[in-house]
């Protein structure tokens, strides 16, 4: 009996079978012309069978009963795809332009279904090449142990064909395997030939219009194969698809808000739902095939029910046009504001009558700092299963992030691209937008239009300062109708002016800073003051923090220099006082802006891009309350000669910001207009070269070379692309700030770092992620460099030790930095 895994011993054909049922219900799901689905279908099959051949050879084998190896002839990967690739050599009935590729996509996707994809040009060969065994180096060695390993297949041939036939025959594979087994031990080398002609096709750019949809194809059948494999190997059988009702949202709305209401804020909310609402419903009729669309809807104006409302109806026409529920996976760019969304979405489910006891197959909540659990049918699963489907985002419905998101869409880690196909066909609600960087948005349209046209994804960018990624004519906005337009919305709302008080130097130091604040400030007022760099921040909180506490004003602090769980807890502290009325002023840097539900009288800001002001304007009369205008000043911090927004934002960002923002009051109907002149000069002035290097390098499969030069300003290859740049110089530092802090370090210590079981480890680091993560500051190595790093090596940390914190920390305001390490203030 062949095997494919020793433990549990699982028969190889019932693994094989296994993965080609679950990677041909995942294509499934995949909305395609009829003959783009056939050649998949076919191309799956192929790859789904061939994926593990090389666990036939007696090597192998060997090793799993015995455990022994000689050299490396128990490998499989690299036999298995030449394999796949012979056998998908054979011309084709079906018409798929894309299908030529299909010996060079099997064996790339086979080749690498262990590991992380890489520059395919390190991949190919010539037959002649190997018969003279002049390799290249990349090769050499795979080729050597493929010539040994085709003969013990040989040698075997006949108990092979007699294994696999019947599931061969299963799957209506239109081949002779005895026939293909004879031709690929006696030819294999035409398979490298094959493959090698169609890289030449790519390479040269001789079939342009195909190699740039082939990449998306290649990603396609990777990720199905790559999470079916896993999914066999681990056991997990894949469950029915839910449904869920297409006015969910509707019903919330009437069972938690007056919907009748029309004036004032509730009514100006109730009025942009029926506008969207009606206006799906006349795409629906006029134009079902469009598929990028935007919402351009003020700050405060309920998006996330709104966006939620509009792709559970589109999920409902999907259903009844095409037959197929597509997923939603709903995008946002900062982890802080991931929580309070999956908060919305798990009361929107909860009146479902199986939600809680399928809690993650409704709804999967995935970013870097998860905790793993996912129940089904009312039982949690182990720690194992349950990271492996929350990573396979094997829900109705995914909360995550940005880098999640954009690192697969664009990517080449096996981790991150299990999930590629779940995208394929789905909904994507990307919220806030704005925030990728500019560089990337020409890539960014690419990427998305294709996953629209190969695909039929509906896109949906979602944001207050609609960015000018897609042209208008390629998208629809939703809050639109034949007598209103989203600009309409913004100039009805009058929450808030933005005053400049850039003064006649056109900035303040500090100290200037605390004169202006004191100068302006109003008894029984709340005040937030938004600052670029943390060594700004600290500063002033220290110079107003006695003057404000004399008028009995709670002062607060919020930056990331303190630890989450510390930032987390005041959150919820100036929510509270904000709530009863108090007196209360928050001194914090841009980690204020990113969607925390705050709601002062007056916001000062330094100088940064007109988004992140129109952001912090949002944290200003936020509801519409006050009897009078929100005031939010514009205050450019100078130090050294130099402005403080120069240090964390690019140049041209300040310099435009700092041109465009008229110098008179701007009163809240004006936003509209100054993000788009914004948006049109940042564009017009940015460089597009990292977005063409990239579709390049995607274009020419080169996913990955460790070993080549790179170059950042002209990517050559996929992973080059980096949403959020590494922090320079810094490390993470664990910070015992109490009791809490110092228990968790000791089962850390305990159970992960001392733990000599590598599955025991694997599961409590698993466990303790979470907890660990909300002690966790990034800092700069020069501050911490005398911490003990004898453990760095295991934990990937620094340890700032309880007995240790006053020396580096401070209760109120954090890690305590010297004046003289600029670099060490930016956030």
């Amino acid at each position: 009996m062949y095997l494919s895994h020793n433990n549990p011993n699982k028969k190889l054909t019932i693994h094989l079978q296994e993965v080609c049922v679950y990677l041909l219900d995942m294509l499934k799901y995949v909305p395609l012309s009829k003959q783009d689905r056939a050649a998949l279908e076919y191309i799956g099959k192929i790859v789904a069978v061939s994926h593990d051949f090389g666990k036939y050879v007696s090597y192998f084998q060997q090793y799993l009963q015995t455990g022994e190896t000689k050299g490396d002839l128990h490998h499989h990967s690299f036999i298995s795809a030449v394999f796949a690739a012979h056998l998908l050599r054979h011309p084709s009935k079906w018409q798929a332009s894309w299908f030529s590729f299909a010996p060079l996509i099997g064996y790339f996707v086979v080749m690498h279904h262990h590991g992380n994809l890489r520059d395919i040009s390190l991949d190919v060969t010539k037959s002649r090449h190997i018969a003279e065994n002049n390799v290249q180096d990349s090769l050499y060695h795979r080729v050597r142990v493929l010539k040994q390993q085709i003969d013990d297949i040989t040698i075997h041939a006949s108990k092979i064909v007699e294994d696999l036939s019947p599931l061969w025959a299963e799957l209506s594979i239109p081949l002779s395997l005895a026939d293909e087994l004879n031709s690929f031990v006696q030819h294999y080398e035409k398979a490298f030939d094959e493959v090698y002609r169609q890289y030449y096709w790519i390479d040269k750019q001789k079939k342009q219009e195909v190699t740039k949809e082939l990449y998306y194809y290649v990603l396609l059948l990777y990720s199905a194969l790559i999470d079916a494999d896993k999914l066999s190997a681990a056991n997990i059988e894949r469950k029915a698809r839910l449904h869920i009702p297409a006015h969910l949202v509707d019903l919330y709305r009437e069972a938690n808000y007056d919907v009748s209401v029309t004036e004032g804020t509730n009514g100006w909310r109730n009025r942009m739902y029926k506008t969207v609402m009606e206006r799906i419903e006349q795409m629906a009729r006029a134009n079902p095939d469009q598929k990028l669309f935007t919402l351009t809807a003020p700050t405060g104006a309920g998006k996330t029910l709104l966006s939620l409302s509009v792709a559970l109806k589109w999920r409902e026409q999907a259903e009844k046009q095409y037959g197929y529920s597509p997923k939603i996976i709903y995008a946002l760019p900062f982890t802080s504001v991931i929580d309070q969304n999956e908060q919305v979405i798990r009361d929107l489910f909860s009146p479902l009558h199986d939600f809680h006891e399928n809690e993650q197959r409704y709804l999967v909540k995935h970013h870097h700092l998860s905790t793993f659990q996912y129940k089904a049918e009312n039982e949690e699963l182990p720690l194992r299963k349950a990271l492996l489907l929350t990573e396979s985002w094997e829900a109705e419905l995914i909360v995550t992030t940005f880098v999640q998101l954009f690192h697969t869409l664009i990517g080449y880690e096996n981790r991150a691209l299990k999930k590629f196909h779940q995208m394929a066909g789905s909904i994507l609600i990307l919220d806030e937008i704005q925030n990728v960087p500019v560089e990337y948005w020409p890539l960014l349209r690419t990427v998305l239009y294709q996953m629209a046209d190969l695909f039929s994804c509906r896109i949906l960018l979602l944001t207050a300062t609609q960015p000018l990624i897609f042209p208008e004519e390629e998208t629809v906005e939703l809050l639109k109708s034949e007598t209103v337009k989203p600009l309409d919305f913004f100039q009805e709302m009058e929450r808030v002016e933005i005053h400049w008080l850039g003064s006649d130097k056109g900035a303040y130091s500090p100290e200037e800073w605390q004169d202006l604040f004191k100068n302006l400030f109003e008894d029984g007022k709340t005040y937030l003051a938004i600052f670029n760099t943390i060594r700004t921040s600290i500063e002033i909180y220290k110079g107003v923090k006695k003057w404000l506490q004399e008028r009995e004003y709670e002062v607060v602090y919020l930056s990331t220099n303190i630890v989450p769980r510390e930032r987390k807890a005041r959150i919820e502290k100036i929510r509270k006082l904000l709530k009863h009325h108090q007196k209360v002023v928050v001194v914090s840097t841009q980690v204020v802006e990113a969607g925390v539900d705050l709601d002062f009288d007056v916001v000062f800001r330094d100088l940064g891009p007109i988004d992140s002001i129109v952001q912090a304007a949002g944290r200003c009369n936020r509801n519409g309350t006050s009897s009078e205008l929100g005031k939010v000043y514009i205050t450019p911090i100078e130090r050294d000669g130099k402005l403080e927004a120069q240090y964390v934002y690019k140049s041209v960002h300040t310099y435009i910001a700092k041109e465009i923002l008229p110098k008179e009051p701007v009163s809240e109907q004006r936003f509209f207009d100054i993000i788009i002149q914004y948006f049109t000069q940042v564009r017009e002035r940015k460089s597009h070269d990292a977005s063409e290097g990239l579709i390049r390098a995607m274009e020419m499969l080169k996913f990955d070379a460790k070993d080549r030069m790179i170059d950042k300003n002209k990517p050559k290859y996929v992973s080059e692309f980096q949403l959020i740049e590494d922090a320079r110089q810094s490390v993470d530092v664990f910070v015992e700030i109490d009791e809490q802090a110092q228990d968790i370090w000791r089962q850390y210590m305990q159970n992960v770092v001392e733990e000599k079981d590598f599955e025991k480890r694997f599961e409590n680091d698993l466990r303790l992620k979470r907890d660990i993560r909300q002690y966790v500051i990034s800092a700069p190595i020069q501050l911490v460099k005398n911490l003990d790093r004898d453990l760095y090596e295991k934990t990937r940390m620094l340890h700032l030790s309880n007995d240790l914190l006053n020396q580096y920390y401070n209760s109120e305001y954090g890690l305590i930095r010297s004046s003289e390490m600029v670099d060490a203030w930016i956030m």
